[in-house]
């Protein structure tokens, strides 16, 4: 159920993370060249400008590089395309990167359309006719009389062998590595006044030029504009407080908060949340894979246990690494609800298996723990050392994963002392089952990435499904 928009809305038009509105800027001149194209800026592409346009006491760049992260379809390519005019007017030379080369093209063409009707006496003349633009695939380029340039290329091809004043990056996110970076910085080098500007939505933990711009900015880089129109953690994926964080073209263009609508309730119902995280909410996700949980709907679920009680269930984890290893207790509260609260959660070099197996048992015996789960495949070194246990796998560990996500979202577990398995639930996505009609949408609970153990959020699903199951009957007595 999507949470009810006030009659007015409209998008943040400053972003949620970003340095101070800087006070010197050539600001003017971009609402000026905004308006020879035809363009009226939003109020967060004129935030966006004051700092592309941000000046030091020397009248340089005052940041050197600013990176601008927002929603996608909020208006990125409008915000530059008077800027990049503006700075080929002025005689800079500029590269424009993508991933692939069809969004600098679209740049391209409507670059050279401007120029051609705005600017023709710039452009570059052969026996009385004009050789620039060149528009041919892979050599697209624009020249002029001034000195300016614009060149597109791919991540792929790289920039190297030009040398140029403004380095314009787009679609960061999809860039996993800094080869891009370290072949076109060096180009740079040679101009008096040098900037590169990057666009982008969210990323994934394989964002790695973005991550790492992500960090310099919270750690105050003084050189780095970090802009960051994003929700807020703190809003579920359906609330529109979120929704106008990260997208400040809302209320300016009336399809925008339909559009955002629609593909929230595809991406629900396909599975897909994780994509409209990263898209339209512009908030990072470990994967793009779905993830188990969402992580407002888990921390609705913190509260305050009462005592444990005398009998509960347990279930324990260990990566298979034999570095980490986790228990969790669980146990049923009335109304239906159901208890978590993790016990162990401990690292090692590997881990000595046998002097945590016995510490366990001995804490087991002493709360009560009528039965054991785990998994035969990774923690039979841990589960040998209870006399009573059952093995959670196959299809028993798809109902256990089914039946978590469903308590989850009915807000029917209550949690403490488990930060531990919050965390986790990041790094825990849906693993879906094609191999028969007869598992067909069914799924079970996997790690996103093999190299992040998440034993914790194992170890509390197992529990839980051991604990959700009816209660035995006390024997009468006669």
């Amino acid at each position: 159920m999507l949470a009810e928009a006030p009659s007015v809305v409209l998008g943040s038009p400053t972003p949620r993370i970003g340095p101070p509105l800087p006070l010197r800027h050539d600001l003017g001149r971009y609402r000026a060249q905004s308006a020879a194209l035809g363009i009226i800026p939003m109020p967060w592409q004129d935030v966006s400008a004051t700092y592309l346009t941000a000046l030091d006491a020397d009248d340089l760049w005052a940041y050197r590089e600013v990176a601008i992260v927002v929603g996608r379809q909020n208006g990125k390519t409008t915000l530059t395309k008077p800027l990049v005019l503006q700075r080929l007017l002025m005689g800079r030379r500029i590269m424009h990167i993508a991933q692939v080369r069809e969004l600098p093209r679209i740049m391209f063409e409507a670059l050279a359309d401007a120029i051609e009707e705005t600017s023709p006496g710039l452009l570059p003349r052969r026996r009385g006719k004009i050789i620039w633009p060149r528009r041919g695939a892979g050599s697209e380029s624009i020249v002029l009389t001034n000195g300016g340039e614009y060149r597109i290329a791919s991540a792929i091809t790289g920039a190297r062998g030009f040398s140029f004043d403004d380095l314009l990056i787009d679609e960061l996110r999809e860039m996993d590595s800094f080869d891009v970076i370290n072949a076109a910085k060096p180009a740079q080098r040679f101009s008096p006044n040098a900037q590169t500007i990057y666009l982008s939505n969210a990323g994934t933990d394989d964002s790695v030029i973005l991550n790492s711009l992500r960090t310099r900015g919270e750690e105050g880089d003084p050189n780095l504009a970090y802009l960051e129109w994003s929700a807020d953690p703190m809003y579920r994926a359906d609330d529109v407080a979120g929704w106008l964080q990260a997208n400040p073209a809302i209320g300016h263009y009336p399809q925008v908060l339909r559009d955002l609508e629609k593909d929230y309730l595809a991406a629900k119902l396909a599975g897909n949340l994780a994509g409209f995280e990263t898209e339209a909410l512009c908030r990072w996700v470990p994967t793009m894979r779905e993830r188990l949980v969402d992580e407002a709907a888990w921390m609705v679920c913190k509260g305050v246990l009462p005592k444990m009680p005398r009998r509960v269930s347990m279930a324990v984890s260990m990566d298979p690494q034999g570095s980490r290893a986790s228990a969790a207790v669980a146990w049923q509260e009335p109304e239906g609800v159901i208890a978590l609260r993790l016990l162990y959660d401990v690292t090692g070099d590997p881990i000595d298996s046998a002097r945590l197996g016995m510490d366990m048992k001995a804490r087991a015996t002493k709360i009560g723990a009528t039965d054991v789960g785990f998994d035969p495949m990774t923690d039979a070194e841990l589960a040998k050392f209870f006399p009573k246990t059952q093995a959670i796998s196959g299809q028993k560990w798809t109902n256990a994963s089914a039946q978590f996500v469903n308590l989850v979202k009915a807000g029917r577990i209550r949690w403490d002392a488990a930060d531990a398995v919050a965390d986790d639930l990041m790094w825990t996505s849906r693993k879906l089952h094609e191999a028969s009609e007869t598992q067909a949408g069914t799924f079970e609970a996997v790690r996103s990435k093999d190299d992040r153990p998440i034993t914790a959020a194992l170890a509390a699903i197992r529990a839980i499904w051991l604990a959700s199951g009816p209660k035995t009957a006390k024997p009468r007595i006669y």
